[in-house]
């Protein structure tokens, strides 16, 4: 939509690098940028809500929120939406170390990977490390969030890829530094004094190891079989993640070459 108004929206999906994201818009909006979440952990903030929330701030041009979902909103506004993809059998682990270990404040988490993992799947898909990012982001009604149980895996796929590949700018979490140059050439027209800053916010795992090394050493820390059912209930955001990541070399591809293939 054209507008004078250009808004950052930044769907800030648990574990999926948004603390480090929300550092760099605050250093750059500083009090144009707001943070909104509903009253209780689980609410879902839809399109509808947001619209109002973008109208009701006419001096905000960012807006974070762990809890809102697609559809983007249609408002008198230039929406520039961040959305960031994690693997998800690595977000497993660094959900956890959080969860069981930095918000409790303790120096070890209060028990293992394998309980932590055991304790989550006992609500089928209704926990932060199962299916999150194809969930959330599969959401296609401004007015509501969607009965996920209801639709089948396939059209959930379907929809949230649909998503991704509409957006102009998709992060990639083990991407962060390319992610960054992408972000500010996403954001320049608009923002042209925007600076993507090195920032590591909440970073609870080695960054300087692989995918393929993290993955590893999952699998000898819970066996394999439990290994593999946790593979198997995220089948869908492995299947999201990957084309994310092809969606996102595309656009480096496209919008900076020199970026495209750096750390591939």
């Amino acid at each position: 939509m054209s507008s004078d108004r250009n808004i950052i929206v930044h769907y800030h999906l648990f574990k999926n690098a948004g603390s480090s994201v929300d550092q760099l818009l605050k250093q750059n909006f500083n009090d144009r940028w707001m943070t909104y979440d509903g009253t209780h952990a689980g609410a879902i903030i839809v399109a509808d809500e947001l619209q109002g929330l973008i109208a009701d701030n006419p001096d905000i041009e960012a807006i974070s929120s762990h809890q809102i979902v697609p559809p983007l909103p249609q408002v008198e506004a230039n929406v520039y939406p961040i959305v960031f993809l994690r693997d998800p059998i690595d977000r497993i682990k660094s959900a956890y170390l959080f969860e069981w270990k930095k918000q409790l404040g303790t120096d070890t988490p209060k028990g293992t990977l394998e309980s932590y993992i055991k304790e989550k799947f006992a609500l089928r898909r209704k926990n932060s490390i199962e299916e999150f990012q194809t969930l959330r982001l599969s959401n296609t009604q401004s007015d509501q969030f969607h009965q996920f149980n209801t639709v089948d895996d396939n059209e959930l796929l379907e929809r949230a890829t649909q998503f991704i590949e509409s957006l102009d700018f998709v992060g990639i979490v083990d991407e962060f530094d390319r992610s960054s140059v992408l972000l500010s050439n996403f954001l320049r027209e608009a923002f042209p004094d925007f600076v993507p800053r090195e920032v590591k916010a909440n970073v609870l795992q080695d960054l300087s190891l692989s995918q393929e090394a993290k993955r590893d050493m999952i699998r000898q820390e819970l066996g394999d079989e439990l290994f593999e059912m946790i593979v198997e209930r995220n089948r869908l955001d492995e299947a999201l993640y990957q084309s994310g990541r092809r969606h996102f070399n595309k656009l480096c591809t496209l919008v900076q070459p020199d970026i495209s293939a750096s750390a591939a």
